[in-house]
């Protein structure tokens, strides 16, 4: 975490940062200083976990996973800092012509306006902030603080790897580029809650690779590790994850294949470098 704050809060010192950049800076100064305990921050954690021991306990187990609404929120004045507000669309779509022949993103939907199949597709896109989080929980409850340090340190080395591509090679995705996908789904109630919830919360230069599918797919390694009668139906999810990210136009196909791809590098990659940095 501290590594990350650095890392990405450097692009802060560039001219074409934010008017916000003072809080976003002083946000990554603290949780750098915090997580690493530098001068100060040690005798100040000392005295909350003094003061509320149960609590911090807790808190310092779960909080990369309760900061990723905030790191997830500031990617499009990360992005902005290093780009202008340019976007790497058009070479996305060229890879995923090459690819898929097509844009299955802006098409599928198009070709097979078939309400049943959109609203299981959308629902299942919609399983990914299930995902973060309730098979964390269920490790949390049945395996050892081990098995969950080690699940967190996957979860999040997956978004803090697909991050950087955000920061450095921002994609708006499809959504910005193609009209919403309509022939009748639009009347589906799970697609209308998944267009709803990227209108309010979305950053801008998110889309490739898909951290939804890279996330979920890291999450289903993890799980095959700690819970693994789990592990199918989180699997299954992950696959609806991805196949409605490019049904309802959020993500390029080609931005799904790579988030999978990249998600489950990172989580083969984790528990070796974690024993690496317990040492």
């Amino acid at each position: 975490m501290a590594g990350y704050a650095i890392a990405s809060g450097a692009v802060l010192l560039l001219q074409g940062r934010p008017a916000t950049w003072p809080l976003l800076a002083v946000f990554h100064v603290l949780l750098a200083w915090m997580a690493l305990g530098w001068r100060g921050a040690a005798g100040l954690r000392a005295r909350i976990e003094n003061e509320w021991p149960r609590a911090t306990g807790i808190l310092r187990e779960w909080y990369p996973l309760l900061l990723l609404p905030f790191l997830y929120g500031e990617l499009d004045a990360l992005n902005i800092a290093v780009h202008g507000g340019r976007m790497f669309d058009g070479l996305v779509q060229v890879w995923e012509e090459m690819v898929f022949g097509g844009h299955p993103s802006r098409d599928w939907a198009r070709a097979v306006p078939n309400l049943l199949l959109s609203e299981v597709l959308h629902a299942s896109y919609l399983s990914y902030y299930l995902l973060l989080y309730a098979p964390a929980l269920t490790i949390w409850l049945r395996c050892t603080r081990r098995d969950f340090r080690v699940t967190v340190f996957t979860i999040m080395l997956a978004f803090v790897a697909h991050y950087f591509f955000f920061i450095f090679f921002p994609v708006e995705g499809p959504r910005y580029r193609f009209d919403a996908p309509m022939g009748g789904i639009e009347q589906g109630t799970f697609y209308g809650l998944a267009h709803r919830l990227l209108e309010a919360g979305s950053s801008r230069g998110a889309a490739f690779p898909s951290s939804h599918v890279g996330a979920s797919a890291a999450v289903t390694i993890a799980a095959m590790r700690t819970i693994p009668r789990a592990a199918p139906l989180i699997g299954l999810l992950t696959a609806g994850v991805a196949l409605g990210a490019v049904y309802g136009g959020f993500h390029y196909a080609v931005d799904a294949l790579a988030g999978g791809i990249l998600g489950v590098g990172m989580a083969l990659l984790a528990p070796a470098l974690h024993r690496r940095l317990e040492c």
